[in-house]
């Protein structure tokens, strides 16, 4: 089984703190919050954990913070998705697929994580995304 990096522990850590504070604010609280921490931090970790958070957020977000989101995220997707593999998020990897932010390459990368991170939500998410999408390659063996 594949080991987390020091990078994906360090945004659990992140985000679980992020999810801890969310508690005691209101949806329009935790947008600005967000934000400005986004903003202003050059932890790599926490801003991914700001990011992935703020982009899903359902309300308080303008659409201009949700792009800024966006555009971090699109250039981070690996990481981005790693995250939610962990969290077994399958809606939120659906979404950034259909945002055209990564292909049948990384989708085949994203598989094998799931698969060996035991993160079945996910795990079959992916494998739907790929047959409809790409299908699946026939093995021949001649004798």
């Amino acid at each position: 089984m594949t080991e987390l990096s020091r990078f994906q522990k360090d945004v659990e850590v992140a985000a679980t703190a992020l999810e801890m504070r969310a508690e005691n604010e209101d949806a329009k609280e935790e947008a600005i919050h967000l934000y400005r921490k986004f903003g202003s931090t050059k932890q790599e970790p926490l801003r991914l954990a700001v990011a992935l958070r703020g982009y899903f957020l359902e309300e308080g977000v303008e659409e201009e913070e949700r792009a800024h989101y966006g555009a971090y995220l699109k250039k981070r997707i690996r990481p981005a998705v790693e995250r939610l593999i962990l969290e077994d998020d399958w809606e939120k990897i659906e979404k950034l697929y259909e945002n055209e932010w990564f292909g049948e390459q990384e989708l085949e990368v994203f598989l094998k994580l799931a698969e060996e991170w035991r993160r079945p939500a996910a795990l079959m998410g992916l494998l739907h995304l790929k047959k409809a999408n790409y299908g699946f390659k026939e093995k021949k063996f001649e004798l």
